[in-house]
């Protein structure tokens, strides 16, 4: 019962750990996504690079 707390204490941690990686990645992707369309969107109409 003694090391019992451990196990438990590195289960917590390591699900923080998780937890906070994902939505690190999760957040770091979405503007990168949203960053991308509008320039392809633009060059597909060819007006924009041109003017």
């Amino acid at each position: 019962m003694n090391t019992s707390w451990w196990l438990v204490l590195a289960a917590v941690v390591l699900l923080a750990l998780v937890a906070t990686v994902v939505d690190g990645w999760g957040r770091g992707r979405r503007p990168r996504g949203r960053g991308r369309r509008p320039p392809d969107g633009r060059g597909g109409s060819g007006e924009g690079p041109e003017n």
